[in-house]
């Protein structure tokens, strides 16, 4: 019985999903991120210049109401530019509903979640930080809130602010805080 409960219900999901292929579209996604860590003041936590690049899928649910997947490649941390500065790699997943309020404009919430592949956390001498050994977190759930703006069928531009919950250094108040500014083209 269970078992054809599970093919019933991978039925009904891929005969709804069939129905809207035509209708998902798939983006280049490229754009600018200002980040910083949000915690404890040992560290400098400065705003950091990154970008954040990927694709994204829009899945139009309604007229006026869309999810849009995506997987991004993202330089977060803290600081500017110079040896020391806090330098975190994530593959970030946001999964943002999209609500069109009128003439092109959206507005976006949704969580994201990050998995980290590379940082410079270990060696890295901070000015007046403790010389204890630090570790970095391996993921980041957070929450995005934005605005867009569709210019044309194939440009798409963004506005959105990112808020971590988890700490990205362990045992330390180290959330991350990133603001983007992004242009994806559809295809």
């Amino acid at each position: 019985m269970k078992n054809k409960l599970y093919l019933l219900t991978a039925l009904f999901l891929f005969t709804l999903s069939a129905g809207a292929q035509d209708d998902i579209r798939f983006g280049a996604k490229v754009g600018f991120n200002a980040a910083n860590l949000s915690g404890d003041a040992i560290y400098s936590y400065d705003v950091k210049p990154g970008f954040h690049l990927g694709g994204a899928l829009e899945i139009p649910v309604s007229d006026a109401f869309m999810v849009q997947p995506e997987a991004l490649i993202s330089l977060q941390g803290s600081g500017g530019f110079f040896q020391d500065d806090l330098n975190f790699w994530y593959l970030n997943v946001p999964v943002m509903a999209k609500y069109n309020i009128f003439d092109g404009f959206y507005i976006e919430a949704g969580p994201q979640i990050g998995l980290l592949f590379a940082d410079n956390l270990e060696g890295n001498a901070f000015a007046g930080a403790p010389t204890v050994s630090q570790s970095s977190n391996g993921f980041d759930i957070g929450l995005g809130i934005g605005a867009g703006y569709r210019l044309d069928e194939n440009f798409y531009f963004q506005l959105r602010f990112n808020a971590g919950i988890v700490n990205a250094i362990e045992d330390i108040s180290s959330k991350n805080r990133v603001f983007q500014i992004s242009a994806i083209y559809f295809l």
